[in-house]
């Protein structure tokens, strides 16, 4: 007979390791980095991402596929909530990723992971202030007013809620362009030197290569992106995480949710800064990323994976990650993945993107895939939801085992 296991209310082990501080916080034992529930439990966060009923309008319409779905088979979308918490937790998931609908954790105890696009929403603003300006790519945090959108967000966002215990921590931004990535081949040095030529951040980086090559007009080399890059990281990451920490002391800060490993000099800043790192890796495997911060010393948390299937009847034309022949193949791709990643000691947390299908027309920006643990009209993909209710069964004794094998 299976060994049963005691759990907190929050799902993490109840093995007396850690003592309980009230919120969520990281820690290690026996060399494997943990989250630590507000009980004191052995946790790590299984998520998914877009736990909404509203998930994914069709591209340039008002037409929410998803919802009209699930209003016909729930009757409302507070009977849906209920009916996606429970099945959440019979999967074994135990957190919400980023952009879910929280009162959905009302009906499970479900931890939240929310995201406050603190850097972002700044360029946003400034972007559609100034609309004949070059864009800002990456938000200029040299401006002065930087700081105080941060501030004023992070407070806005933040400070009401430090008392929540379901809160594990706050995602900063999601998927900055640190470099060349499919936004562009470009480095921030030259982003930020195309800027206006007032822009505080233009002016910035002029300076900086000026004092670096006695040049402003200097052509940059690799290595002048790369120290660049740095400086506008160090900066990035020391201005938010103190807005945040200002405004909600309790709660861990989760990191931006690299989509590609960075410069080693933004690697560095980051885990100078940060609680916890987090990326997101759509790939066969997530060995490359966690072996690309690994010298940080600091834990680590995968934003976003999946795996689509060609079976699934959609076009799976656009959205990251592989495509594979059958939702079998789709379920041992989940297996291989998180039961690799849950070898490394630094792993604490991984959260699959998403919770339902996309519309076969696109949603805003095109992705038409099967990333869905549900369909489109909310059947269930029953190979992939068995494996990963299996999966996340054993994810804490696997991981414990990396103390002894890593």
């Amino acid at each position: 007979m299976p060994v049963q296991v005691a759990k907190t209310r929050w799902g993490g082990i109840a093995d007396g390791r850690f003592r309980p501080a009230g919120f969520f916080r990281v820690g290690q034992s026996d060399g494997v980095f943990w989250l630590i529930d507000p009980i004191g439990g052995r946790y790590l966060s299984k998520g998914i991402n877009t736990v909404r009923f509203d998930q994914d309008a069709i591209q340039n319409s008002k037409r929410i596929p998803y919802a009209e779905a699930c209003g016909r088979k729930y009757g409302s979308e507070s009977a849906w909530r209920t009916a996606a918490a429970r099945r959440l937790a019979s999967w074994g998931f135990n957190t919400l990723g980023s952009w879910s609908d929280e009162v959905v954790a009302n009906a499970a105890p479900l931890a939240v992971t929310p995201n406050l696009d603190l850097g972002m929403s700044f360029a946003w603003q400034r972007n559609d202030s100034h609309p004949d300006d070059p864009p800002q790519d990456f938000p200029d945090v040299f401006d002065p007013e930087f700081v105080i959108h941060i501030r004023r967000r992070a407070q806005e966002l933040c400070a009401k809620r430090s008392g929540e215990q379901r809160i594990i921590g706050w995602f900063i931004d999601n998927e900055l362009r640190w470099g060349p990535d499919w936004r562009g081949p470009e480095q921030l040095l030259p982003l930020f030197l195309k800027l206006s030529a007032k822009t505080p951040g233009r002016i910035a980086a002029a300076e900086w290569l000026r004092a670096r090559r006695n040049s402003a007009d200097a052509t940059p080399s690799a290595a002048d992106s790369e120290a660049f890059a740095g400086q506008v990281a160090d900066r990035y990451f020391a201005l938010t995480v103190a807005a945040i920490k200002a405004a909600d002391p309790s709660h861990l800060v989760l990191g931006c949710r690299f989509a590609l490993p960075p410069p080693a000099a933004v690697i560095a800043a980051a885990g100078r800064h940060l609680e916890v790192i987090s990326f997101n890796c759509y790939g066969p495997d997530a060995n490359g990323a966690l072996d690309a911060y690994a010298a940080t010393g600091k834990p680590c948390l995968i934003g976003e994976f999946s795996f689509r299937g060609a079976d699934s009847g959609l076009p799976n034309s656009n959205g990251a990650g592989p495509v594979v022949t059958t939702q079998g193949q789709r379920a041992a791709a989940f297996r291989h993945y998180v039961t690799t990643a849950l070898q490394r000691r630094t792993l604490v947390g991984y959260h699959w993107f998403e919770h339902a299908d996309q519309p076969a027309e696109g949603r805003f920006d095109g992705e038409n895939s099967n990333f869905g643990t549900v369909t489109i009209k909310d059947d269930v993909y029953e190979e992939i939801t068995r494996t990963m209710a299996a999966v996340n069964a054993e994810a804490e004794s696997l991981h414990a085992a990396a103390g002894a094998t890593s």
